[in-house]
C-alpha cells in the first residue's frame, strides 16, 4: 500500500494563511486538512477524532511558532493569536503588535514581513513533524541488535556511563530543593544546613569527576536517540556547569578532596572538609548565597536568576537521560515505564 503523501511547508503556510483572520483556534484548525495529515499530529492525537487531531495541531503550531520567534509572546506567536492575551483579538490588532516586536509599520508587516513569518512557523512545523517521521522509521525498521546498528553503539553500555553522570547530579539538584527548604525555614536548623551542604558538596564534587572521566573515556560525546536530544543534553550539562556557583579552582579542590578520601565515601569526605577551614567555610557561604538568591515567589520557569536557571537545566538533563533510556530500551526489553520516578520534593 503506497505510503501518504506528507504535507510540503508551501501547503502548512497556505493553511496558516487561510487561519489568519481569525487567528489559530482549535475550531478553525478541524477543516485544514494538511496540517491534520501531519503524522506527529496524528501521534500526539487522543484519537482519530477531528476536534482531538485539532487540539494536537494547535499544540504543535504553538511550539513551532515560540521556535521560530525564539520567545513565547514574539512576532509570529502575536500575529497568529498564540501569544498570552491575544487570543480572539482582531487581526488588525494582531499584525499591529506584532509589526511593534519587529520595530516595523504594519504596512510594512503585512506586504513583506508576515509571509515570511508564516513561512518560518511552517518550516519549524514540517522540521518537527520530519524529526518524528525519521525516529519512527527507526522503530518500524527490521529490529536489530545495538551491535549491529551503523554506528554499531552498544546502548546499554553507553547509558550506563550516562548514569555515573546522572546519578550524582540527581543527588546534587536533591540536596539543593532540601538545602532551600532549610535556609526559608522560620526556625533555622544550623546543624541540619550544614549536614546538608556537606552533602551537596559530595555530590558536586561526584557529578565533576564524573564527567571528567566520561569525557575521558567516551570523548564527552553524548549519543541519544536523536541529534535534538544530544545537543540538548550537552547544551544543559554545559549551564549546570556555568551557573553553579563554583570557580575552576574550587571545582578543581572539590575533585582533589574526593578522590583522595578513602573509597571516596560521604563520611571521609565530610571529614577532609571540615578540617579545611577557612576555604570550607568560603565554600559553604558560596552555595548558601546561591541557593538563597532567589524566593520563588514570581514564576520560577521564567526566572533567569543562575539557581534557577541551573535548576532547569539539571532537571532538563535528568529528564533526556531518563527517557532517552526508555526510547532505546526496547532493544533489550519492552517497558510502558514511566521514567518521571520520584519527585524528591514531595517527600
Amino acid at each position: 500500500m503506497a505510503s501518504p503523501l506528507i504535507p510540503s511547508p508551501a501547503d502548512l503556510a497556505a493553511e496558516l494563511t487561510e487561519l489568519l483572520r481569525g487567528g489559530v483556534t482549535i475550531n478553525g484548525l478541524r477543516n485544514c486538512s494538511s496540517v491534520l495529515a501531519l503524522p506527529l499530529a496524528r501521534a500526539k492525537s487522543a484519537s482519530d477524532d477531528a476536534h482531538d487531531l485539532a487540539v494536537a495541531a494547535h499544540t504543535l503550531i504553538t511550539e513551532a511558532a515560540i521556535r521560530a520567534d525564539g520567545g513565547a509572546a514574539g512576532a509570529a506567536t502575536r500575529l497568529l493569536g498564540l501569544a498570552p492575551g491575544t487570543r480572539g483579538s482582531l487581526l488588525k490588532d494582531r499584525r499591529r503588535w506584532a509589526a511593534e516586536v519587529l520595530h516595523v509599520s504594519v504596512e510594512h508587516l503585512r506586504k513583506d514581513r508576515e509571509p515570511l513569518l508564516l513561512e518560518a512557523v511552517a518550516d519549524e512545523l514540517y522540521g518537527a513533524d520530519s524529526a518524528f517521521r525519521l525516529r519512527q522509521r527507526h522503530r518500524i525498521e527490521p529490529e536489530r541488535s545495538p551491535e549491529q546498528s551503523g554506528l554499531r553503539v552498544d546502548w546499554l553500555a553507553q547509558h550506563r556511563s550516562y548514569r555515573r553522570v546522572w546519578t550524582p547530579l540527581c543527588g546534587a539538584r536533591n540536596d539543593l530543593n532540601i538545602l532551600r527548604r532549610y535556609l526559608d525555614a522560620d526556625d533555622v536548623d544550623e546543624a541540619a544546613i550544614a549536614d546538608r551542604l556537606c552533602s551537596l558538596s559530595w555530590y558536586w564534587a561526584m557529578f565533576l569527576i564524573a564527567l571528567t572521566r566520561f569525557v575521558q573515556e567516551q570523548g564527552g560525546l553524548w549519543l541519544l536517540a536523536d541529534a535534538e536530544s544530544e545537543i540538548a543534553a550537552a547544551d544543559a550539562i554545559y549551564k549546570v556547569q556555568f551557573y553553579a556557583p563554583l570557580g575552576e579552582a574550587d571545582n578543581s579542590w572539590l575533585r582533589t578532596l574526593l578522590a583522595d578520601t578513602e573509597h571516596e565515601e560521604l563520611d571521609g569526605f565530610s571529614d577532609r572538609l571540615v578540617a579545611a577551614g577557612e576555604r570550607r567555610q568560603e565554600l559553604m557561604a558560596a552555595w548558601v548565597a546561591w541557593a538563597s538568591q532567589c524566593d520563588d515567589e514570581g514564576d520560577a520557569d521564567d526566572c533567569t536568576c543562575s539557581l534557577h536557571v541551573w535548576l532547569r537545566a539539571a532537571e532538563q538533563f535528568i529528564r533526556l537521560i531518563d527517557e532517552d533510556w526508555y526510547r532505546v530500551a526496547d532493544y533489550y526489553r519492552a517497558s510502558e515505564v514511566d521514567p518521571s520516578g520520584v519527585d524528591v520534593r514531595e517527600l
